[in-house]
């Protein structure tokens, strides 16, 4: 691994608890809408060409039986890491990071967006702790720093991290980076991309894990003319909901562009679950699991809720290990 993509990845890693499984009241510069006031106020800092935000509440991730039961498996490498990256930086993902908010952008780049950690952080000791690893080129942008780390090829600098204010910090390629500060400088924010605006204003900071997109932008980068690409361009947005406890519950809302597109796309989810369901007839842990999965359509939406214990997936998840132990 070369030190440009260590220190992205060490400096991402603090940031995306979810995806380290490793990792405070917050606050911002920014006043409160009333459109999102019950998602985390960072989140005005996204840009108004964003395709899709995520969320995830750290803080309720870390209390769950879930990262419990995870630490239990992988506790000993995630510690070892995690131990050297709190001695480095002074940062705790687990204490210190009270929220992760993402978003993929618009454009013809793939990989360009932005990911936001809310929480507490010391600004010198995690500098420190970069300079060590990479040497970054400042960028002086309207204010702002952007630590811009040059690619394996030399060729320019094209991931970046910026301190936006004391409590909020951002990854992402450099053109969102500063897409972000034009947002903190004054330019128009996610609030004036009103399709997401309104999806994002039926979510709340309190669920574990919460998502929206404009589904046409994100299925324009889809391969085309496939079946499933097909069936779904009748799609205008999705939204929803995910946290888990002893109870995996989730909410997803799909919305169509209008009451007959939403009534074939709810047919199709509902064929899928009965193939589904012949496969349960032969296991009745399966077949238990379906049952708990419900669609309905209303207008020109459908719902897909789940509600089913822990303990059933990880029955499946072992019946599975099993069988593949056979095979081999």
């Amino acid at each position: 691994m070369t030190r440009r993509k260590f220190v992205y990845t060490s400096t991402l890693t603090m940031l995306v608890l979810a995806v380290t499984v490793a990792g405070l009241a917050f606050f911002t510069n920014f006043t409160a809408s009333a459109a999102l006031q019950d998602l985390p106020a960072a989140i005005r800092y996204l840009p108004a060409d964003c395709q899709a935000v995520f969320g995830m509440n750290v803080q309720k991730f870390v209390a769950s039986p879930v990262y419990v039961q995870m630490n239990e498996k992988h506790g000993q490498k995630i510690g070892t890491d995690l131990e050297q990256f709190i001695a480095a930086t002074g940062v705790d993902p687990r204490r210190d990071v009270a929220y992760i908010i993402g978003a993929a952008r618009g454009g013809d780049r793939r990989d360009s967006g932005i990911v936001m950690a809310v929480g507490t952080f010391n600004q010198a000791t995690i500098l420190d702790f970069i300079r060590t690893k990479t040497v970054p080129v400042n960028r002086d942008y309207k204010g702002y720093t952007v630590l811009a780390m040059p690619d394996g090829a030399g060729t320019g600098a094209e991931k970046g991290i910026a301190f936006l204010n004391g409590s909020v910090i951002a990854v992402g390629d450099v053109p969102s980076l500063n897409a972000v500060i034009d947002v903190a400088a004054g330019a128009p924010g996610i609030q004036a991309n009103i399709a997401l605006r309104d999806l994002l204003s039926q979510l709340s900071a309190e669920d574990m894990f919460w998502f929206a997109g404009d589904a046409p932008s994100i299925l324009s980068k889809a391969p085309a003319n496939t079946p499933v690409t097909q069936t779904l361009s009748s799609v205008t947005s999705v939204f929803g909901t995910l946290n888990l406890t002893t109870m995996i519950s989730g909410k997803v809302t799909v919305v169509a562009a209008d009451d007959v597109a939403a009534a074939k796309l709810s047919d199709f989810a509902k064929g899928l679950l009965a193939l589904g369901s012949l496969a349960g007839a032969q296991n009745a842990d399966l077949a238990q699991l379906i049952q708990r999965v419900q669609i309905a359509q209303q207008a020109n939406q459908f719902t897909v809720t789940l509600d089913f214990p822990m303990e059933l997936l990880q029955k499946l998840e072992a019946a599975k290990t099993q069988i593949r132990s056979q095979v081999r």
